[in-house]
C-alpha cells in the first residue's frame, strides 16, 4: 500500500477571539525562533558549542515556567516545538550551504505563519469548521473534500489580514486514483 501526502489549502474566519489567539501563537511561534536563534548564536560566539534541537527543546520547557515568559503556555506547544524544528532545519541548511545563515523573524512581515501536528486528532474537519488545538472550532471555506490522515496544519495570515490553513494530508495511492473503464 503506496502513501502520497497531499497538501490542501481552505480560507479561515475565525471569530474576534480565535483571531486573538491565533495572533498569539503567531507571536509565541515568533519570539521562540528568535529567542533561539539568539541563543544558539550567543553559544557559539562564547563557547564554540552547537545547540541541538533537543537541547533547546529542554530550554524551552525552562522558559515557559519563568514568570516573565509564562504567556509562552497560553500557545499551542506543538506549534513552539515546530517553531524549533524549523530553527535546527535552517541551522542544518546553512550548514550544508544549501541556505544563508538564519535571520531573526520580523513583527511587520507580510506573512505570518505557524504549523502544528496532528496528535490523537487534534486537529479535524467537523461539518463546515476545523478543530485546531488550543483556537477550537473555526468556520472554514472547504472547497474540497479529501480522504486521509491529516499530518500537520499551517495556520498564515495575509498582509491584509485574511487567515488560510494548510493541511498536510496521507492518503492511499488506491484512493487517489479513478478508474475511466478502459476510455
Amino acid at each position: 500500500m503506496e502513501m502520497y501526502t497531499l497538501g490542501y489549502k481552505f480560507r479561515l474566519y475565525p471569530n474576534r477571539t480565535q483571531e486573538n489567539l491565533i495572533n498569539r501563537t503567531l507571536g509565541c511561534a515568533r519570539f521562540v525562533f528568535n529567542h533561539f536563534l539568539a541563543v544558539r548564536r550567543d553559544e557559539w560566539k562564547a563557547n564554540h558549542n552547537s545547540l541541538t534541537y533537543v537541547k533547546t527543546s529542554k530550554l524551552l520547557t525552562d522558559l515557559k515556567k519563568r514568570e516573565e515568559t509564562a504567556w509562552l503556555s497560553e500557545a499551542d506547544s506543538m506549534a513552539l516545538q515546530e517553531s524549533l524544528r524549523n530553527l535546527d532545519r535552517a541551522f542544518q541548511n546553512f550548514f550544508a550551504k544549501r541556505a544563508r545563515y538564519p535571520r531573526f523573524k520580523s513583527k511587520h512581515s507580510h506573512s505570518q505563519s505557524y504549523r502544528t501536528r496532528n496528535q490523537t486528532n487534534g486537529i479535524r474537519i467537523i461539518d463546515k469548521r476545523i478543530k485546531l488545538p488550543k483556537i477550537g472550532l473555526v468556520r472554514i471555506k472547504q472547497s474540497r473534500d479529501f480522504d486521509g490522515r491529516i499530518l500537520s496544519a499551517t495556520v498564515s495570515r495575509t498582509a491584509s489580514g485574511k487567515y488560510y490553513v494548510s493541511l498536510c494530508v496521507e492518503a492511499e495511492k488506491e484512493s487517489l486514483l479513478r478508474p475511466n473503464n478502459g476510455k
